[in-house]
């Protein structure tokens, strides 16, 4: 029993554990080593490793056992002329013919070296170039998950401020309907005033659960992200109370998408070189090293006088040269169907290009005006709290009226929202400039 305590202590503080706030930077690095997308993009990598060793093993020897059984079920014939054989049989001495034996039995081992095969080594370059492909593919992927954690937990993080800026308002607006109900109890006010603070804190109420809902949803969807169980209970970190700009290099020519253009044009000239190789001679050395049986009765096969005779040694060893001479036009083809996917893949490349320095131009502009609309609605929210506060003070006194308060608590509310929404804006036009900068490992390298 106590052993079994002990257990439970341990699982539940590892529970416990899950349940604190995580940062960005813990999210990306959790994300990088779980996430089921970048772990097939490894395995990509090693497909692809596996391809160069797999092109590479062509160029050693290939050792093939040899046994072939045949029954002849119409006793063959060779045919050949008299003057070979002499005159000492009966048939025309023109053509003579000789009998061969029924069965026969052919046992042995063949080797075969490539000695000079220029499209292995081409289909090698193509193979190491698909690997290099895959590493940028996994880069991507890295990137890709980043972005896509980055987007969620800043959104996490407005929907949380959001909600927290409801318990506030809720407890404001709960403060207002008491002093209201007091005042309406001493005929102060009328009763349409009260009902109005009622509805607007039901309204409230309301507002906190669609922000709660939403926040729970952010945190399900980054719980996919990172492949955490559902039962695994994580928080993000309340959004900072000003914004923080990181400093921006530029556009960088070393983003996966403009490496994986470039070696896609690259792959294409392999493959061209790997087609033309098709038509270089190759040269191998064959060899082969066996025996050859026959019987004119299978059942001799199993007698060890008859099977030890009629046995005939078969070596030999040599060059094949193989040399293409006509196929068509197919090499060809390939070549002219090759050359247009080149020009496509220059062409996507020259597209992505002009993408990313719009898009990096755009994400400047949304971060430029993010920092003013930030900086205006916290000037704008700071006055509102000023105004919402003497309003406040002149209700009581029965000196405001309901509607000039509740204008101001919603002015109030206007304020914060907007100012919760231009800051998680800013944190996402600074995360796009983050990728187009490939600096992304920054938020992956940052204290927790």
């Amino acid at each position: 029993m106590r052993i079994k305590i002990i257990a439970i202590l341990f699982l539940s503080a590892g529970m416990i554990c899950w349940g604190k706030t995580v940062s960005l930077a813990e999210c990306i690095r959790r994300g990088i080593a779980n996430n089921l997308s970048v772990e097939n993009a490894r395995i990509d990598i090693n497909k692809s490793r596996t391809g160069i060793t797999q092109n590479r093993s062509r160029l050693l020897p290939v050792i093939n056992g040899i046994f072939q059984f045949t029954d002849y079920l119409k006793q063959p014939v060779n045919v050949t002329t008299g003057t070979l054989l002499g005159n000492d049989f009966p048939e025309n001495p023109t053509w003579q013919t000789i009998r061969s034996m029924q069965y026969n039995v052919n046992a042995g081992v063949q080797l075969n070296v490539p000695l000079y095969n220029q499209s292995i080594y081409a289909s090698i370059d193509v193979a190491e170039t698909v690997e290099h492909l895959g590493r940028l593919s996994y880069d991507k992927a890295v990137e890709d998950l980043t972005m896509q954690i980055g987007k969620v937990y800043y959104l996490a993080q407005s929907s949380l401020e959001q909600t927290v800026l409801a318990d506030e308002n809720i407890a404001r607006m709960q403060e207002l309907c008491g002093i209201t109900e007091a005042m309406y109890e001493q005929g102060v006010v009328l009763e349409v005033d009260l009902n109005r603070a009622r509805i607007n804190l039901q309204n409230l109420k309301a507002q906190r659960d669609q922000f709660s809902m939403l926040y729970e949803q952010q945190i399900n969807m980054l719980r996919f992200l990172l492949d955490l169980a559902p039962e695994d209970r994580i928080e993000v970190q309340r959004m900072p109370r000003d914004i923080v700009r990181i400093n921006i290099s530029g556009i960088s020519h070393a983003l996966p998408e403009l490496r994986m253009a470039t070696m896609q044009k690259e792959l294409i000239d392999r493959k061209i070189t790997a087609i033309k190789a098709g038509y270089i001679p190759t040269i191998s050395l064959t060899g082969y090293a066996g025996a050859l049986g026959y019987q004119d009765k299978f059942n001799h096969f199993f007698h060890t006088k008859a099977s030890s005779q009629n046995w005939f040694g078969n070596c030999f060893i040599g060059l094949n040269v193989s040399i293409p001479i006509f196929d068509a036009g197919s090499k060809k083809l390939q070549i002219r169907q090759h050359r247009y996917d080149a020009e496509q893949a220059i062409n996507r490349a020259e597209i992505l290009q002009d993408k990313i320095r719009t898009d990096y131009s755009n994400a400047l502009r949304q971060l430029d005006h993010n920092i003013e609309v930030f900086q205006t609605q916290s000037q704008s929210y700071r006055l509102a709290c000023d105004v919402f506060k003497v309003t406040e003070e002149q209700y009581r006194e029965g000196v405001s009226s309901m509607t000039a308060i509740l204008q101001d608590e919603m002015q109030l509310r206007t304020a914060q929202s907007a100012r919760t929404q231009a800051h998680c804006l800013f944190n996402l036009a600074q995360l796009e400039l983050l990728r187009l900068s490939d600096n992304l490992s920054a938020l992956s390298n940052c204290s927790k």
